[in-house]
């Protein structure tokens, strides 16, 4: 159980690192190559912790790494369509309160719609029981993450008005 929350905090690092690498406008392809490297090392990071918490076989993961790829590609696509649900707290008025809240809802739904396509898909690669515990060591990763980005962020943004 240990060992799962210090790969969570290493994938949310990565993922964070990333977050802040896209903040800057027109990125160089210099740092563009090093984004891509450490989306991939973040994807590295989530299939060793998902072979090692599924118990998958050799066989099995390598069956069940390109099918999980094509799932984050797809859930990231229908999470990041959408710029009003990734509005910052401080950015929300009473304006668009709604709107956001409205954007974050139909986020869970797109994703829930992936989640439900990709269940038989998963189950075709690996056992149901893994699949199972597939979606809950996922959305462990991806909350985990996200707490992680939230509080770096925060600090990040502490730490530049302090500089000020």
């Amino acid at each position: 159980m240990k060992r799962i929350f210090v790969l969570l905090a290493v994938v949310a690092t990565l993922f964070a690192q990333d977050a802040f690498a896209q903040g800057k406008p027109q990125a160089t392809d210099e740092q563009k190559a090093a984004a891509k490297e450490k989306r991939e090392q973040l994807m590295q990071t989530r299939l060793e912790l998902l072979k090692t918490e599924l118990e998958l076989s050799d066989e099995q993961f390598a069956k069940f790494d390109p099918v999980y790829r094509k799932f984050r590609q797809e859930i990231q696509r229908v999470t990041s369509m959408n710029k009003d649900a990734r509005m910052k707290k401080d950015q929300i008025t009473n304006d668009n309160a709604l709107r956001v809240v409205s954007a974050r809802l139909a986020n869970q739904v797109l994703t829930a719609t992936v989640k439900q396509r990709y269940l038989m898909i998963f189950a075709e690669v690996i056992e149901p029981v893994q699949v199972m515990k597939l979606y809950r060591v996922d959305e462990k990763v991806s909350r985990k993450a996200s707490e992680i980005m939230k509080y770096r962020s925060t600090a990040a943004t502490m730490d530049s008005k302090t500089a000020k």
